[in-house]
């Protein structure tokens, strides 16, 4: 009894306390709910339990409190999972709660800031084009307790600022607003996309903005500018530190840099809609005066030097005329135009040459003071280059030839550079014809010279030499194309020029020849093709290459093709020799006393390197088929086969076995045949595939089937077919142990065709690949000895 007393006490004092738990756990969550109206960002709720949703107003007050720290802690999708739980309950159920509508759209709305402000901010990482006014109208942003959506605030305000040209705020808003949010909070930078990198932008932006005005006010300060390597990164709203940049970068040294910086400031300038600072737009103005004042263009001027100084000529198009601040410039550029027009303005440039070097001395690298040399000898030795012209245009005019071509063809006198070009094109038409036919046109345009007739009567006649090899080429041009089109062929006869001046033309020529008659006399036309390729270095289009390629393969092809012609032969004699020797061979050895029944060995060639040997057994005597034939017979056979045949020619891989099968054939006489019972199953299956021949006579082909037995064949046999293909089958039994494909068929002889010579079966060894391995090897052993080596390659083209 006392024991049941002191067991009832028990349970009594734990329910007790099981009660205390759960009030003390609702005055806990009633003081967090309490706690939450009142400032929602200091109200912790880590340690409040999950009510039940019957409690409906505490789950209610659960999901809107959790909702809200998890927002504040930068957990927007569970905050928002929170809120769809809190959402698909009746509305009606949780309005009723003093304070609870006025937090939920507190929370609603900072939500909603949030999203308006990642809005502006997935732009801004794209554009950096979000205004302040766009971020003031989305101020809410600054009041949500999540500490990202502040960082992107402030981060992009600091942009905005420096948008406006409020560099000192925009730094103001980075370092003692976003900055602090970043390194003073819980907030990780990494959980934000986009802040990381906008974080090391911003510090390198702010970084080289520092060093950029420091070096601007040196240069205030001491007109001497400091320069300024750094990049200044280029945001389209606000572009005047770039600017500094550049002007900082020209004045370091004008004649080097101020074009090249002015250009990129006026390229800013015409989208700037910032007002220039006065010390800015007045070193602008002055910049431009000094570029302006040295109009001369450098990089032409170099690029026209360069082509100078390699062929003593200037493409007409490089401007290059005009002031250089620097004045070993100045120089090359009066040494050219004196140099290319030293008939009319040499002795000018010299003057003013002279004048440049005793005002400046300027250091002058050795290719400039060769080429004023140079000038000066134009200018000098002229009128001797011209005595020495006419003593060629004599020796010229009565053949059309001369012993060298040692003269200038440049002079002031027009037509006399008419004449030697003249001579140059006569004496080298086939390289220079075409080339001084046009240099003539041209200074005939330009110049108009007056010719005496002596010098237009030598002009017509370099046209008419040239027009001859011209027609010569596109003759063999147009033939080209027909052999292209018709895929390397043409269909008519034609002729072509033993000589042509060009020597892609004259390749072709000769590939076109090749192709007429290849294996007589295509390699002539090869090696004809390979000295001249060789001698000249020459290079050849797709097309022309492919078309060589092509003709060396048909080349090959033949000499190939004569080989395998001369191995098909020599393969064909020793299989000729060896095929009949070795059937009479087994003929002798398989008709031995212990056989009365004659055996016949045939010898037939099959196709160009396989053997058919056809071993006709004649049944002489009454056999029965199931006993009938002696294994050693089909033994022998076989060893004869593996010893004497395929021994012969086979090479260890035993290639030549490949597609050996068996064709056995049983012949049955003209008698009727209606039945015969056996006293051993014979064993044809139902459905054997066998090839059926009904012979009609001597005269006339027999009948040929494929057919399938009909029905088993064991013990009796009710006609000539069925006896035809039990004597196939038996044989077949007896020779599987050779492991080749074996087929039979019955062949029925007419009834006229009676006796022993039409009763037996014919077994067909057919060695397709016999001198395989002898061909190959001695194809190969032809192609060595001929040297032809592989054949060469295909090409596209």
């Amino acid at each position: 009894m006392k024991n049941i007393l002191q067991s009832a006490f028990l349970l009594l004092i734990f329910q007790l306390m099981g009660s205390i738990g759960a009030q003390a756990q609702l005055i806990n969550f009633e003081e967090t709910w309490q706690a939450f109206l009142k400032d929602p960002l200091t109200a912790s709720v880590s340690e409040l339990p999950k009510p039940p949703k019957s409690s409906v107003g505490d789950y209610a007050k659960y999901h809107l409190m959790y909702a809200n720290s998890s927002f504040c802690a930068d957990e927007l999708i569970d905050a928002e999972s929170y809120l769809k739980e809190l959402k698909s309950m009746d509305k009606s159920q949780y309005d009723k709660y003093p304070g609870f509508s006025q937090r939920l759209a507190d929370l609603e709305g900072k939500m909603k800031a949030y999203y308006k402000v990642d809005v502006l901010w997935k732009r801004h990482l794209q554009k950096f084009d979000v205004s302040r006014g766009e971020l003031e109208a989305a101020e809410e942003g600054r009041k949500v307790c999540e500490k990202g959506t502040l960082a992107k605030y402030y981060q992009m305000m600091s942009m905005a600022y420096y948008c406006e040209g409020n560099e000192v705020e925009a730094l103001n808003q980075f370092e003692n607003k976003a900055m602090r949010i970043v390194d003073k909070t819980s907030l990780q930078a990494a959980d934000v996309e986009g802040l990381p990198g906008e974080i090391k932008r911003s510090k390198a932006h702010f970084k080289v903005l520092g060093q950029l005005n420091k070096a601007w006010k040196t240069y205030m300060d001491s007109d001497v500018s400091p320069g300024f390597e750094p990049e200044v990164p280029l945001y389209s709203c606000y572009t005047i530190p770039n600017m500094k940049a550049y002007m900082l970068r020209a004045m370091v040294d004008v004649c080097k840099n101020g074009s090249e910086m002015l250009a990129k400031i006026k390229e800013l300038e015409a989208e700037n809609t910032h007002d220039i600072p006065a010390d800015l737009a007045e070193k602008i103005g002055w910049l431009e005066a000094e570029v302006k004042k040295y109009n001369g263009n450098l990089a032409v001027l170099n690029k026209a030097w360069g082509q100078f100084t390699s062929s003593g000529k200037v493409d007409p198009s490089l401007k290059y005329m005009g002031e250089y601040c620097e004045k070993d410039a100045q120089i090359k550029a009066y040494t050219m135009a004196g140099t290319l027009d030293y008939c009319n303005i040499g002795e000018e440039m010299l003057g003013k040459i002279a004048e440049v070097q005793k005002e400046y001395n300027p250091t002058l690298d050795a290719t400039t003071k060769a080429k004023i040399k140079a000038l000066e000898k134009l200018v000098k030795e002229d009128a001797a280059r011209q005595a020495k012209l006419e003593e060629a245009w004599a020796e010229f005019v009565p053949q059309d030839t001369l012993n060298s071509i040692d003269f200038a063809f440049e002079y002031c006198d027009k037509e006399a550079q008419i004449r030697a070009y003249i001579m140059d094109g006569r004496v080298n038409a086939c390289y220079k014809g075409e080339q001084r036919l046009a240099d003539i046109d041209k200074l005939m345009a330009s110049a108009k010279p007056s010719l005496q007739a002596d010098t237009k009567a030598k002009w017509e006649d370099l046209k008419v030499v040239v027009a001859k090899y011209r027609g010569d080429i596109a003759a063999l041009d147009k033939l080209w194309a027909t052999f292209i089109q018709n895929n390397d062929t043409i269909y008519e006869e034609f002729t072509v020029e033993p000589y042509y001046c060009d020597k892609i033309t004259q390749v072709k020529s000769w590939c076109l020849v090749g192709n007429v008659n290849t294996c007589e006399q295509g390699q002539e036309y090869m090696d004809k093709i390979d000295s001249y390729t060789k001698t000249y270095k020459l290079k050849y289009d797709r097309e022309l290459s492919c078309r060589i390629t092509r003709l060396r393969q048909q080349i090959w092809d033949c000499r190939y093709w004569e080989l395998v012609r001369q191995a098909q032969r020599e393969t064909h004699e020793e299989r000729e020799r060896f095929g009949p020797e070795s059937a009479e061979m087994m003929r002798l050895d398989l008709n031995n006393d212990k056989l009365p029944c004659n055996t016949e060995v045939l010898y037939e060639p099959l196709g160009k390197i396989g053997v058919r040997y056809v071993i006709q057994t004649f049944l002489c005597q009454g056999t029965d088929l199931a006993k009938m034939g002696d294994p050693e017979y089909y033994k022998k056979i076989a060893t004869w086969v593996d010893t004497e045949v395929l021994s012969k020619y086979c090479e260890a891989n035993m290639r030549c076995k490949k597609d050996f099968y068996i064709y056995l054939e049983g012949h049955t006489d003209g008698h009727p045949f209606s039945f015969h019972r056996y006293k051993k199953s014979l064993g044809v299956p139902k459905g054997t595939e066998f090839t059926h021949f009904v012979g009609k006579g001597e005269k006339e082909a027999a009948d040929t089937i494929v057919k399938k037995t009909e029905r088993e064949l064991s013990f009796d046999l009710k006609s000539n077919m069925e006896l035809g293909i039990a004597r196939a089958w038996t044989v077949r039994e007896q020779l599987q142990f050779m492991k080749v494909p074996i087929t039979i068929g019955a062949y029925e002889h007419p009834s006229k065709e009676r006796g022993a010579e039409y009763r037996r079966v014919d077994v067909e060894l057919n060695i397709t690949n016999l001198l395989l391995d002898f061909y190959e090897k001695r194809l190969a052993e032809l192609i060595e000895e001929s040297g032809i080596g592989e054949k060469p390659k295909d090409c596209k083209g």
